[in-house]
């Protein structure tokens, strides 16, 4: 785990995502990345309570979307409870609204996020916390910033850190300087009893398409063996980007462009 609280502290020096007194409330699918991030943070915490006096809570939730029943989370509570950490799980109508709004016989992943950040959002209050904290790592920053510019036409990806005024919280991820690899070589060291993910379409998302894509095409081609690292200093290195922003020229480009679609 000394490489993912490392991740931890190098990413809070980037990018200011924790500070002292900060209540964090982990989203919690209880696969490995989420529940290595629940793991991580608690270390993390321990770290600056003996370095520098800080005095941080980590609180860990799971929604369930009841979208599969009977699911048997006994073993991963005990995992939580033997290590010391709070965790709990959310009971929740998603399943309803989900199925109830289908398109083209398809759940809305765009929905079930939405929905979900509201739940948590709702018990990260009543927790009385003041922040949340998702596991997206690097692989996913790279895979949003790809799926942004092919079906939305943009040039962009999620932030390390957002603070929302509407509800007064601040959304940090901690992960996202972390490869998506040590991740997993991490959640095999821990033995963590992983739940599949509540979701009928889990692995046949647009992600999963965008992941294995990247993957084949440029992270295991020698070729391009370099594409990986520069992907990531390309979301960093905001000083050195050449893109038509003449705002002249753009909105009739964009007129003309959108005319056609």
């Amino acid at each position: 785990m000394r490489e993912l609280v490392g991740e931890i502290i190098k990413s809070n020096k980037v990018f200011n995502l924790i500070e002292d007194g900060d209540k964090i409330c982990v989203g919690v699918s209880c696969g490995k990345d989420s529940s290595l991030l629940l793991l991580a943070l608690n270390l993390y915490k321990q770290y600056v309570k003996n370095k520098y006096g800080w005095n941080i809570k980590i609180y860990g939730v799971h929604i369930k979307m009841n979208l599969y029943k009977n699911i048997d989370y006994s073993k991963y509570k005990k995992f939580m409870k033997d290590k010391k950490i709070n965790f709990k799980t959310v009971e929740s109508n998603m399943n309803e609204i989900l199925l109830a709004k289908k398109k083209k016989g398809v759940i809305q992943c765009s929905l079930c996020a939405k929905l979900k950040k509201a739940i948590l959002v709702k018990e990260a209050k009543k927790l009385k916390c003041n922040k949340i904290a998702m596991a997206h790592h690097a692989d996913d920053a790279i895979e949003t910033l790809f799926m942004n510019m092919i079906h939305e036409g943009r040039i962009g990806t999620f932030n390390p850190k957002n603070y929302f005024d509407r509800t007064d919280m601040t959304l940090i991820r901690p992960f996202c300087l972390l490869r998506e690899k040590s991740l997993i070589r991490e959640a095999k060291k821990q033995n963590i009893p992983i739940i599949k993910r509540d979701c009928p379409i889990d692995g046949k998302t647009e992600r999963t398409y965008m992941k294995s894509f990247l993957e084949q095409n440029f992270y295991k081609n020698k070729k391009f063996s370099m594409s990986y690292e520069n992907f990531l200093v390309a979301l960093l290195n905001g000083k050195q980007s050449s893109l038509w922003f003449d705002e002249s020229a753009k909105k009739d480009l964009l007129i003309k462009y959108n005319s056609k679609l």
